[in-house]
């Protein structure tokens, strides 16, 4: 069974296009949309932090552009598609393929860039809501990591597999729970 890549909005690529810029310009290194290329976001976040804090202007670009990237690359590695409602790219969301959990990567990014929550930006992600006290939970037994890695997106992605694999248990706990037909 083949399954069908869903298609990329052009806001998206567009974004995707401009992070692979912005990095290659920074630091000289072509992104290849893997898992590992995020270390590479992660030191571009880095360089550009270490900067000064962006005014809201740049942040707004920035953050779209590396959060588009990101975006991408969890839908490659979990697959999934994006839901591009308006204008306003801190609003755009990724929905995961193999479990019920949406999240919303531009507003992780901004959290990345600034190192700290960002006004008008939503950095969380969610499942049913019969899940979420459950999965809560299960990711506070985590061990606990340093400020850098929390906001890093290589950290995002890490606590989004951990909670991919944690909502896939759950599920497969419950249909083993079930009754089954005779």
């Amino acid at each position: 069974m083949t399954s069908e890549t869903p298609q990329v909005p052009t806001e998206i690529e567009t974004f995707v296009a401009a992070a692979r810029e912005y990095v290659r310009r920074a630091i000289g290194i072509e992104l290849d949309g893997t898992d590992t290329s995020l270390a590479f976001i992660d030191h571009y976040v880095d360089k550009t932090v270490g900067v000064g804090p962006l005014d809201d202007q740049v942040l707004k670009l920035v953050a779209g552009a590396i959060g588009a990237y990101f975006g991408q690359v969890a839908i490659g590695r979990f697959g999934g598609h994006w839901v591009v409602e308006g204008d306003d790219p801190a609003r755009w969301r990724v929905e995961l393929e193999p479990v019920e959990l949406r999240f919303f990567p531009v507003g992780m990014a901004a959290e990345a860039l600034r190192q700290d929550e960002v006004p008008g930006y939503d950095s969380s992600f969610v499942t049913r809501q019969s899940l979420m006290a459950l999965l809560g939970e299960a990711l506070a037994t985590a061990p606990p990591v340093d400020e850098h890695y929390y906001y890093s997106l290589t950290g995002r992605l890490e606590t989004l597999e951990h909670a991919v694999e944690i909502l896939v248990e759950f599920e497969r706990r419950r249909s083993e729970a079930a009754p089954k037909p005779n």
